[in-house]
């Protein structure tokens, strides 16, 4: 796991829903996982040619309540396999839980950086010690990192890969009752 990840940011507002903001209600309720088919159509329905910026690496730069309604993981997806990190003031639970099970490198509770951060910006992101660097500007801001438990789960490759290690080291588990 590379918990240094360096891209350019893509400044969103407060409230950014998942269904209708990160990916259109449409492929939520058609429960479509397929990271090829949803990777054009992210962010669509705020800015249509925000998916054609995005690139490998960058990041999602977004006020609170981030992931806002549902806690559905479609557009989720998407971001995992363009590797994009998130920077966000606020996420609620379900949305974080949805993020730390895929998992998606993520800092949340980063206090007012959608306002330190502008479209554009060249960052690194140090996701262990919540190290934010603006390369473009010079300026360094520290926000909280994730706990070390979620850092774990990250790093065995969210809740799969942590069902999976589990099940390898006790394989017992694995046979029928």
């Amino acid at each position: 796991m590379n918990w240094i990840q360096r891209g350019y940011a893509h400044v969103l507002g407060d409230n950014i829903p998942h269904d209708g903001g990160v990916i259109s209600f449409d492929k939520v309720i058609g429960r479509v996982t397929d990271p090829a088919e949803l990777m054009p159509l992210l962010f669509r329905e705020i800015d249509p040619e925000l998916a054609q910026r995005i690139q490998r690496g960058d990041f999602i730069v977004a006020g609170k309540n981030f992931l806002a309604g549902k806690a559905h993981n479609n557009g989720l997806y998407a971001l995992k396999a363009l590797g994009v990190g998130i920077l966000c003031e606020s996420m609620g639970v379900r949305a974080s839980q949805g993020v730390y099970n895929l998992p998606l490198l993520c800092l949340k509770d980063c206090n007012d950086i959608s306002k330190n951060i502008q479209n554009g910006d060249d960052l690194q992101v140090n996701y262990q010690n919540g190290e934010v660097q603006n390369l473009t500007t010079g300026e360094v801001f520290f926000y909280p990192s994730p706990p070390l438990s979620i850092q774990q789960i990250i790093q065995q490759g969210g809740s799969i890969g942590m069902l999976v290690e589990h099940l390898k080291n006790n394989p017992h588990l694995g046979e029928p009752a």
